[in-house]
């Protein structure tokens, strides 16, 4: 039997990469930065791009009500 390579996670196609990016948590929409190491909650769901939609796979946090700009 021939074992396939995963396809990769589609590339952002935004004009620059990564602008926004959302995760839904239990049906709630979080807005989420990029983070240095994966955190429990992204360890288990999955952030998107807001402008295109492609998945990204590498760690990211949530925002603080906080950390938002007003």
């Amino acid at each position: 039997m021939t074992s396939h390579p995963a396809p990769a996670p589609p590339a952002c196609a935004c004009r620059h990469a990564w602008p926004t990016l959302t995760a839904v948590i239990e049906g709630v929409i979080h807005p989420v930065v990029p983070a240095p190491a994966h955190t429990p909650t992204s360890a288990l769901y999955l952030a998107h791009c807001t402008g295109c939609g492609a998945a990204y796979t590498g760690p990211w946090k949530r925002l603080t009500p906080s950390s938002r700009v007003a």
